[in-house]
């Protein structure tokens, strides 16, 4: 005879395990503090790569302005345009990737709770069944 109600835990955890299960992950191996600031030195690295990347991209499409006012252009102030530019960029995405997976670990761990909340259920039941056999099997004896 099946169980209806341990089967409908067991789905959820089957469900869980496929869909939400890899990225829910890192929940449980890392504090909040931890995941968060692992998450932002990725960033770091990731936004200082974009910004150079949009950098080159810039510098090529204005090649032909910068060759031309080469002799005129003040290169200090140049590096400090584009070095405070840079400092903003990284304080929008750093705060940006802060609250993304601040939020992610808040939604995750939640998902864990309730994950673990199947699985407790779904050994309490487990072992009401074991002792309703225990105790038919002393019935008989």
């Amino acid at each position: 005879m099946v169980n209806e109600e341990r089967l409908h835990h067991m789905i959820k955890m089957a469900i869980f395990d496929t869909d939400q299960g890899k990225e829910c992950k890192p929940m449980t191996q890392y504090a909040r503090k931890d995941y968060v600031s692992l998450r932002m030195l990725g960033s770091f690295v990731s936004g200082t790569i974009g910004f150079a990347l949009i950098l080159v991209t810039w510098g090529i499409y204005s090649m032909n302005q910068l060759m031309e006012n080469l002799n005129a252009m003040d290169i200090q102030e140049l590096l400090t345009s584009v070095l405070v530019k840079y400092i903003v960029f990284m304080i929008a995405y750093m705060a940006i990737t802060y609250f993304v997976y601040n939020r992610r670990y808040t939604k995750g761990r939640r998902e864990v709770k309730k994950y673990y909340g199947n699985l407790k259920k779904l050994n309490q039941l487990y072992e009401r069944e074991d002792k309703l056999k225990m105790s038919e099997n002393k019935d008989w004896e």
